[in-house]
């Protein structure tokens, strides 16, 4: 993850080095959605703990898994920036014991040395990252999930068309291995996939060619002088990333999945945008809900997250405009466990936490659009949730990678 963001902000600042041109920012991104097929043609063998207790070891199928793509290709076709949202696995046979690996949702960066062009073929260099979950039934029926978040690099083709956008790419998973637990008790050792082969058929949409028009640079020029016409609502999915181990889990029910992530949530927002000084205001809530269960034992804990967060936008390079930013949140915390049927937690806790938030604007005429997308990521280094005198960690990584924003004023008055 940090080694994504770097990137990010070299090529962010590579490219301030050069004088801002009108034109040359109108090619810098080029939108695309589409599908991908992730494969894992194979699959080491797995275990399992029969009725006596004993360690059991049984052969795995690969499977294949079908993903929804969102990106972007930006800096002039030398970098992609994208999303695959996995859906759920197909198994390539029959195994002895019900078992998955879901493969989550792919944050990922491509890297073309040269830039890749409509009609051109061209190798990249790339890295992804996602919670990597691992599902299994025991011999009774009961069922055991495992999460951590894997890095993976890749090398592959990127085939750009007039309209569409084809890659293939072969991918290494950085340390597969892990540790898992057969029963309550029992642990093993299991792997998750070591590498995954990919092929990706992309619909490419210019959002930002079409924005070169004398009206943008007129409404560039009026909203730059002003900070009137800066309200501004949006929307977009967020995932939640937990980066810090839970004491109350790994002490008290070491079999749970520690690093369960919550499920994908929306990101609701309202604020102010100061565009003469480009510092934002706003108002952000996020509900969310982490699920841990294994062998009869169910932990749920519902996080409603409402955050007042201000930034500063620290500069614009050819439409890339990052931001960095604190924020205050009040959350609503609820926490929940039922043992084999019966409940034996019920809490409720209301706390207010700092954060960290950055992120950054693709903005095709600089302060001259009516919408933008925005990515926007925040951190609470001290939420916990305090329980039977131990703390369960709420240390998430939120991560919202495309947000749709629109200022209503500046379209009225664009379009009046």
């Amino acid at each position: 993850m940090r080694g994504f963001l770097l990137l990010t902000v070299l090529l962010s600042l590579c490219n301030s080095l050069h004088a801002q041109d009108w034109d040359r920012r109108h090619r810098f991104a080029k939108s695309y959605f589409g599908v991908s097929t992730f494969v894992s043609p194979s699959m080491q063998n797995g275990s399992f703990a029969n009725a006596s207790g004993e360690v059991v070891q049984y052969e795995r199928s690969g499977f294949l898994s079908p993903a929804v793509n969102i990106g972007a290709t930006h800096f002039w076709g030398h970098a992609d920036f994208y999303i695959s949202i996995n859906t759920s696995a197909i198994k390539l046979g029959d195994d002895e014991l019900e078992n998955s690996i879901y493969l989550g949702t792919f944050t990922g960066l491509r890297v073309y040395p040269l830039p890749s062009k409509p009609g051109n073929i061209r190798p990249y260099l790339g890295y992804k990252f996602s919670p990597l979950r691992s599902r299994q039934t025991d011999v009774s029926g009961q069922k055991y999930r495992f999460t951590q978040v894997k890095s993976v690099f890749d090398v592959g083709l990127g085939w750009q068309l007039p309209n569409f956008y084809v890659t293939i790419e072969y991918g290494r998973v950085v340390n597969p291995s892990f540790d898992t637990y057969l029963s309550r008790t029992i642990q093993g050792r299991d792997r998750f996939p070591t590498q995954l082969l990919q092929i990706g058929l992309n619909y490419t949409i210019d959002s930002t060619q079409p924005a070169n028009t004398k009206a943008s640079r007129a409404a560039n020029e009026l909203f730059s002088g002003t900070n009137q016409y800066g309200f501004f609502f949006g929307i977009g999915p967020s995932a939640a990333f937990p980066i810090a181990s839970s004491e109350y889990i790994t002490e008290q029910y070491p079999f749970l999945d520690d690093r369960a992530m919550p499920r994908i949530f929306p990101d609701l927002v309202v604020g102010y945008h100061f565009t003469k000084t480009d510092l934002v205001t706003a108002l952000s809530f996020r509900p969310m809900t982490q699920k841990r269960e294994a062998y009869g034992f169910e932990q749920t804990i519902n996080r409603n997250s409402l955050i007042l967060e201000a930034y500063q936008f620290l500069g614009d390079y050819h439409g890339f405009a990052p931001y960095l930013g604190i924020g205050l949140s009040y959350e609503n915390l609820q926490l929940s466990e039922v043992d084999n049927g019966t409940s034996i937690s019920d809490v409720t806790q209301n706390k207010f936490s700092p954060a960290v938030v950055f992120g950054w604007d693709i903005r095709p005429s600089e302060k001259g659009d009516w919408w933008v997308l925005r990515t926007n990521l925040r951190y609470s280094p001290f939420l916990r949730f305090s329980h039977r005198e131990q703390d369960l960690s709420l240390q998430h990584l939120e991560f919202n990678f495309i947000q749709f924003v629109m200022y209503p004023q500046r379209r009225k008055k664009v379009s009046g």
